[in-house]
């Protein structure tokens, strides 16, 4: 069976979240595949620089999803953080921005459901 192990991130700033732009134009958490053999802790840091230029806090697990998608298995590990430092400007970073959680965009119903346990967990 053909499985890809993709990382998610709901990265805080007090009561904000990071988030970017997929090439289709919708919003969503942060992350990516992960290379092989690569700690998932590891994989949401480098996300998260290649993404948003930003470092998080030690990533704690959040929770483990799963979907099929073009055919194949993907396992998802949702990570939440807080943010070591105050994001650059959306003016420098396009695809991404920091939306307060009033005015959230509009998401994936489980990655929104995700924010609200990181905001409890954190």
């Amino acid at each position: 069976m053909n499985v890809e192990i993709r990382v998610e991130i709901v990265a805080l700033a007090d009561e904000a979240v990071w988030l970017v732009q997929s090439p289709q134009g919708n919003w969503t958490l942060p992350g990516g595949p992960l290379a092989e053999g690569e700690d998932p802790a590891d994989g949401v840091r480098r996300w998260m620089a290649q993404m948003a230029g930003l470092e998080p806090e030690k990533p704690i697990i959040l929770e483990a999803a799963s979907r099929r998608e073009d055919g194949r298995w993907q396992l998802i590990l949702r990570y939440a953080s807080r943010l070591l430092q105050e994001p650059r400007p959306a003016s420098e970073l396009p695809m991404s921005g920091l939306f307060h959680i009033e005015h959230l965009p509009p998401l994936d119903p489980e990655q929104r459901a995700a924010i609200y346990r990181a905001l409890q967990l954190l």
